[in-house]
């Protein structure tokens, strides 16, 4: 890995922090207003990136991945600086809130495909997986930090400081990402046709390729059920069994805690040689983690299911990433990144709803529907044998 690489996960992975935390202070407020106002708020912010993915991709191939962040970076460090003051100014109200929501899933839609293909500017087909092991396990990091890190900030500058926080993340990280020029630039885009003609063809591809089609049908069937646990069903779970929110907090940091710990391993030592026997070892993995979650009758032995959850998931996440970004041409790096944040984020609409239904009857039911479901991504990833048999 060059230096260059290293200096961007570090600007991305303090923007993360950024963003995390101030997603910890606008739940945090919303939920202050009233169940309606949070529900709201997680809408704001999901739907305008479901709708403007797939353009984020084709803006992200026609201007390349460095242009599209080095835009979306200085976009929301000034926003979120001109929503910090707005809120100083007016206070907290469900105006606000829904608006900082909006601009952030409006910005995401476009960051997120070209931040998902940056590696592949660093690294060749050797360095790749260790290329993305390392910005997973920054990811999990994050995550794990982010969250106590928000609380603090919120008890002690309430939503304007996280705003300003996020503000001078992003401010951080474009003057970063200024600096750096990757090695590996993408090849240059053909004659532009339509929005909606190039981003058909990121579609297109994405189904008539044998491999890149295994890999979405299995990263739908493993998100849709891995996705909500951590947010719907260890909860409710939690509360089934009384216990206390920080013991529930324990349980899903214990889950971050597996996964990167298996990330660390990737970066240090690689991953198994096919890529996709190893994704679907953590999918079935991860599920006989989900099913001792479920009959865990106490916090200890959920928090070691919990764990093993979180193998299973590093482990497929390890695997599979690397494998479609290498199976994905250069020309529709973004496009194909679009299509995979996408593939995560639609199936969520219907199991989000489907697993409160049913958590509502019996939260131990929805839990082992989850792990079902990874059962069979797994089984899925290891039947198919274009995805089962895939390196790189």
């Amino acid at each position: 890995m060059t230096r260059g690489y290293y200096g961007w996960l570090a600007g991305a992975s303090l923007s993360a922090f950024g963003d995390t935390a101030l997603f910890f202070a606008l739940g945090w407020a919303a939920s202050g207003i009233g169940p309606h106002a949070a529900g709201l708020v997680l809408t704001a912010y999901t739907l305008p990136r479901a709708v403007l993915l797939i353009l984020g991709g084709v803006l992200g191939d026609r201007h390349g991945p460095r242009q599209v962040l080095l835009a979306s970076h200085c976009l929301l460090a000034v926003l979120t600086f001109a929503l910090a003051y707005a809120t100083h100014l007016t206070g907290t109200t469900v105006a606000l809130l829904l608006a900082t929501a909006a601009i952030i899933g409006t910005v995401d839609a476009f960051a997120l495909p070209a931040a998902g293909s940056f590696p592949r500017l660093f690294a060749g087909d050797d360095e790749l997986p260790r290329a993305m092991a390392l910005k997973t396990s920054t990811q999990q990091l994050v995550t794990l930090v982010a969250g106590p890190a928000g609380g603090a900030l919120v008890a002690f500058a309430g939503l304007v400081g996280a705003l300003v926080v996020d503000g001078f993340t992003f401010a951080v990280a474009f003057a970063v990402l200024l600096a750096i020029r990757p090695p590996n630039q993408p090849p240059e885009p053909q004659a532009q046709r339509s929005v909606l003609a190039e981003a058909m063809d990121g579609l297109r591809l994405a189904w008539s390729d044998r491999v890149l089609r295994a890999l979405l049908l299995t990263v739908a069937l493993a998100g849709a059920s891995v996705l909500p646990v951590t947010s719907l069903c260890v909860p409710l779970l939690a509360r089934a069994h009384h216990w206390a929110p920080s013991q529930a907090g324990v349980i899903v940091g214990a889950t971050v805690a597996g996964g990167l710990a298996v990330a660390l391993l990737v970066a240090r030592v690689g991953t198994y040689v096919s890529l996709g026997a190893g994704a679907a070892a953590g999918c079935l993995v991860a599920a006989a983690g989900l099913c001792g979650l479920a009959v865990a009758p106490s916090v200890p032995l959920a928090v070691g299911s919990a764990v093993v959850q979180g193998v299973g998931v590093g482990l497929f996440g390890a695997h599979l990433s690397p494998l479609f970004v290498a199976s994905t041409p250069r020309s529709h790096l973004s496009r194909l990144q679009s299509v995979l944040v996408l593939m995560q984020t639609l199936p969520l609409i219907v199991s989000n709803n489907l697993l409160g239904a049913v958590a509502g009857v019996s939260p131990r039911l929805a839990v082992l529907l989850c792990a079902a479901g990874l059962a069979g991504a797994g089984a899925c990833s290891a039947t198919l044998r274009t995805a089962r048999t895939a390196v790189i």
